[in-house]
């Protein structure tokens, strides 16, 4: 099957998109291989989901995309591997598919990413090179500009859940040099999830008439202050500390009036729905559980704007 990228930005109509995969997923790992705080939490707390809940929850979110009409890939599931979040193994600006480079923890989840891989031309693949890392989770594609979150050499040496670095950015922004780069960043803690952010997506992401951020787990005050300004505060939903916990800014997008959003999101729902837009509530609390929510779990190869 042939796949020809475009994404322009988070709420273009979704045509295709590729879903993880909780099957053969390995259990619940020891403490010391945990690589991001709300797992850590988990883990601690004895509550770690099981793969079958998972896999329940996201079959409640592969109903709601196709009934809205997106192709669903999966990646293949590769056995005893937590393949549930397969935004940051790759991800789409323009019309170019690019293979970053992320933990070492995940590296093995690129492997079964290959069949779709073939079926994108290879022109149309970047590999970036060592040294230069980012995750899907911390780029944002918003129209004429990327958002990054990005970490410090300090941070990013320090901790497991800084995950892209100014040499990341840096070679992304001489790749696509007609676009505005913005780098942000994040609080971060291995172990505390009320404490710091995993990637950009659990702190801020656009939607088709603005955006949801949670203030706190920004670093800079300016930088929160530039986005207020950028997409007008009285577009923005500001979340408080436990909405950013539960991850309400992980919702996905399927158009810009069309949101997926966790059924436990409630404030966030209504706060939707009176601006206009039309949420499609799926159950995804066990998931939460390791760290990551819809977009996390999404990573969309094409989008249609025509609206």
């Amino acid at each position: 099957m042939q796949i020809q990228p475009q994404i322009h930005n988070e709420y273009g109509r979704l045509l295709s998109v590729v879903v993880g995969v909780a099957r053969r997923m390995g259990g619940t790992p020891e403490l010391e291989d945990c690589y991001d705080a709300r797992s850590y939490e988990s883990v601690q707390l004895n509550n770690y989901p099981s793969e079958e809940d998972c896999m329940e929850q996201m079959k409640g979110l592969i109903e709601a995309l196709e009934s809205l009409d997106a192709q669903v890939l999966r990646p293949e599931a590769l056995p005893a591997l937590n393949q549930v979040f397969a935004r940051d193994i790759a991800f789409v600006i323009e019309n170019q598919f690019i293979i970053p480079n992320i933990i070492d923890n995940r590296a093995e989840e690129r492997d079964a990413m290959a069949l779709i891989e073939a079926g994108i031309d290879s022109a149309q693949i970047i590999l970036m090179p060592s040294g230069c890392h980012v995750e899907g989770g911390d780029v944002i594609v918003h129209n004429d500009h990327i958002f990054l979150g990005v970490s410090n050499d300090k941070d990013f040496d320090l901790y497991k859940t800084a995950r892209t670095n100014y040499a990341g950015m840096e070679y992304l922004n001489d790749e696509f040099p007609a676009k505005e780069f913005k780098g942000f960043e994040l609080l971060k803690d291995d172990t505390n999830p009320r404490e710091g952010s995993l990637h950009l997506d659990c702190a801020f992401q656009p939607i088709g008439r603005g955006a949801v951020i949670a203030p706190h787990l920004f670093k800079h005050p300016k930088d929160v202050q530039w986005l207020k300004t950028f997409f007008g505060e009285e577009n923005m939903y500001e979340c408080d500390a436990d909405e950013a916990y539960d991850l309400n800014t992980n919702f996905f997008s399927v158009s810009p009036n069309d949101i997926i959003l966790p059924a436990s999101s409630t404030k966030l729902d209504q706060w939707l729905v009176k601006k206009g837009y039309t949420t499609h509530l799926v159950n995804y609390d066990e998931i939460a559980k390791m760290g990551g929510l819809l977009r996390c779990s999404t990573m969309p190869l094409q989008r249609a704007y025509d609206e």
